[in-house]
């Protein structure tokens, strides 16, 4: 079987026992009571404990379980006698471990909500960081990140969006905050690992990481996700005899559901690349380490600037109209990477700031268009079988580009690739963003 049909015979089958197990959110299974115990629970603020909670444990997940690992490369490599396609290899089989467990993750989010999950998941997060730090085989290397691309998927990723969903009065709202915060991870954690690394070597930086995250995350989820629920806490159990479709079932028979698949799909592999190849593409154009890791932390800071322009100037926009304004600055930023070689650091600013504004207003775009389009019924396991999808670009983005990088020389034909892989991602936007959350064409209009 190839490596793209594997999710997709995923989905089927966490489809066909979703629908098997739990009852849909219709008249005849949630009473009116229930319904409105359910909207009296969705008491939180969108700038309460829960979600500055939320936030800062992102924040901090995403800096520990992901950036991280491209600036333990060298370190390991030169010690270790490990090559870049040992390292990267694990760096994949987390990557592919993160996406395979989105599904049940997202599952259990939905009926139970977020507490036990995610405050398990940032645990053993700083558990493997730690075994990490003595690691001295690649068989254990490549162990340890599958716990950590466990840890990933139970912690960070899109639950923290599910748990605002089903529990902040105004989620959207709650949804950029996170995001806004979150999106400064790279900004934060790549100077201090970096610094962490030169000062105390790779070992003791990452158990300073571990400790990091056992202190942060693994408290905040621990403490301010309790009582949270789902969006799906409360349904009865279905007794075998209902006709009634799933929320993941009736999303897959969607087109929408497959044009955000691609869109996204395009967005992670630009963004995957770009998180571990952007420091040697930037050095073939002949600026020095020190510029790519500044580059690679201001990306941090140009995602926020467009997350601040959304809060100020779109928070009454639909996600439907922001998504197709902000696909198109993906690929636009993609061929601005050919002009850094001529035009030095202001090509290099123009870049960043393209493509941070358009990928952290896209990040916003993606979770809450995902419940504008498809619903909020279910939406955990709705966006997991997204991330199982997204698993393959994901995973295959670092091996891919390295192998050609290493057949043509350069990166030339890898800007030209991502470049066109983008703008199919905004046709693909544009296209999903035309239909109802029924599942037909929709008139155009802002929500009020």
């Amino acid at each position: 079987m190839s490596e793209p049909a594997q999710p997709l015979r995923a989905l089927e089958h966490a489809a066909s026992l979703e629908s098997q197990t739990f009852e849909p959110p219709n008249p005849s299974v949630v009473s009116p009571e229930r319904t409105r115990a359910a909207v009296a629970e969705r008491g939180h603020s969108a700038t309460g404990t829960l979600v500055w909670g939320l936030s800062i444990a992102q924040l901090v997940g995403f800096g520990t379980l992901y950036f991280a690992f491209a600036l333990f490369v060298t370190p390991m490599g030169a010690e270790l006698g490990w090559s870049r396609a040992d390292l990267n290899g694990a760096l994949t089989i987390g990557l592919l471990t993160t996406g395979l467990a989105s599904i049940p993750c997202g599952y259990l989010v939905d009926r139970y909500g977020g507490h036990v999950l995610m405050t398990l998941g940032s645990v053993a997060g700083a558990i493997f960081l730690a075994l990490w730090s003595a690691v001295d085989s690649i068989a254990a290397f490549y162990v340890i990140w599958i716990g950590i691309g466990l840890a990933t998927a139970a912690s960070v990723q899109d639950l923290p969006f599910a748990v605002a969903i089903a529990n902040v009065r105004n989620f959207r709202q709650a949804i950029i905050y996170i995001t806004l915060i979150a999106g400064l991870s790279a900004t934060v954690f790549i100077p201090v690992i970096n610094w962490l690394i030169d000062a105390f070597g790779w070992r003791h930086a990452l158990l300073t990481l571990a400790a990091i995250q056992l202190v942060l995350p693994s408290t905040l989820h621990g403490v301010f996700l309790r009582g949270t629920r789902g969006t799906r806490s409360g349904e009865r159990v279905r007794r075998g005899d209902g006709r009634e479709p799933s929320a993941l079932l009736s999303a897959l028979r969607r087109p929408a559901f497959w044009g955000l698949a691609v869109c996204f799909s395009a967005q992670s592999f630009a963004f995957t690349t770009l998180t571990f190849h952007i420091i040697p593409l930037l050095q073939e154009r002949g600026l020095p380490l020190e510029t790519g890791i500044v580059a690679l932390a201001l990306l941090g800071p140009a995602q926020v600037v467009g997350r601040v322009i959304l809060i100020v100037f779109g928070s009454r926009t639909s996600a439907r109209i922001i998504g197709r304004i902000v696909t198109p600055l993906l690929p636009i930023a993609m061929l601005l990477l050919l002009t850094i070689s001529p035009n030095g650091l202001a090509g290099l600013a123009l870049f960043v700031l393209v493509f941070g504004t358009g990928n952290g207003v896209l990040s916003i775009v993606r979770a809450t268009g995902i419940a504008e389009i498809l619903g909020t019924h279910g939406y955990a396991t709705i966006v997991g079988a997204l991330n199982l999808i997204l698993m393959v670009p994901r995973a295959a983005a670092p091996l891919t580009v390295a192998a050609l990088w290493e057949s043509q020389g350069d990166y030339t034909g890898v800007i030209w690739m991502l470049a066109s892989m983008t703008a199919a991602g905004a046709t693909a936007f544009w296209l999903a963003s035309r239909e109802s959350s029924h599942g037909s064409p929709r008139s155009e209009r802002c929500p009020s």
